[in-house]
């Protein structure tokens, strides 16, 4: 689930896209793999994407442990033919090097639309990161972004696309303007905030805060039924609901908001659950 793609898969990917651009005669595809080695000093890795889906998993092996590891493709728009041939001289595989300011953070980028071309270029695959090592994802443009089995602090930062996030650890900070999150099988902290878009978390474990914020959309939240909360929730428009024995009230001018505040148990995991439009629900999970 969530796998690197193999052979196989890529070449069916590439097949299938070169069949939705048959006759555009400015589109082209092209497939890549390969590794990044992953030097000593690293200690932080750095992803720049600058459109694309992104599946980002585990090592299969220890043997891989030392490389960020990447299949996929490469799918390339341009307004021209000659913007095209611009594109294609793009190597489609990514790259890596230690950020010049900072020797102990290895940069890896996926291609990138050449200065003075129109057009767009983006990766689409699978790349394997060591789930240890702490991992920053900027997406500049568009762009979906899967993490799974992470065990050091994430972050990740897109302009436009989804969040799915499958048991992951050492914490999780987001931000996407349009796009829905899906976390599941998730521990310890979270922080999501979205200008748009539905909101589903399941939590395994919990640490000491959970944020999630969505300018329009709908918050489904799941926590441990034994864990203690202090709650903050408010909905602009819309309604809260729980099971937990919180009271939540009516708010605002002409009274379409809601609002939930009070303490569970200890109170030791601060839930703050913001939506300006949609309904938010909390709820405890029971083993």
């Amino acid at each position: 689930m969530n796998r690197l793609p193999n052979r196989r898969r890529a070449a069916a990917a590439t097949a299938l896209l070169a069949l939705f651009t048959a006759g555009c005669s400015h589109r082209a595809v092209a497939v890549c793999s390969g590794a990044i080695p992953i030097g000593e000093q690293v200690r932080r890795i750095r992803l720049v994407v600058e459109n694309g889906t992104i599946d980002i998993a585990v090592p299969e092996s220890a043997a891989t442990s030392d490389v960020v590891a990447f299949q996929g493709g490469v799918r390339m728009d341009a307004t021209s033919d000659e913007g095209l041939v611009a594109l294609r001289q793009v190597p489609p595989g990514l790259t890596g090097a230690p950020d010049p300011a900072d020797p102990t953070v290895l940069v890896v980028r996926t291609p990138a639309r050449p200065a003075g071309v129109t057009g767009m270029i983006a990766f689409e695959g699978g790349i394997r990161v060591p789930a240890e090592l702490p991992l920053d994802v900027e997406v500049r443009e568009n762009g979906h972004v899967t993490m799974v089995g992470r065990r050091a602090a994430s972050e990740v930062h897109t302009r436009r696309g989804d969040l799915r996030f499958e048991d992951c650890r050492g914490g999780v900070t987001a931000t996407t303007g349009h796009g829905v999150l899906i976390a599941f099988g998730h521990h310890g902290d979270l922080d999501v905030q979205s200008k748009h878009g539905d909101m589903q978390a399941f939590f395994d474990e919990v640490g000491e805060k959970i944020l999630l914020s969505t300018g329009k959309g709908t918050i489904q939240c799941h926590v441990p039924a034994g864990g203690g909360y202090e709650v903050s929730a408010h909905a602009e428009i819309g309604r809260i609901g729980t099971d937990f024995d919180l009271e939540s009230r009516t708010v605002g001018d002409g009274g379409y908001g809601a609002a939930v505040n009070g303490r569970v148990g200890d109170g030791r995991t601060k839930v703050i659950l913001r939506t300006a439009s949609g309904h938010i629900s909390l709820v405890p999970r029971k083993s």
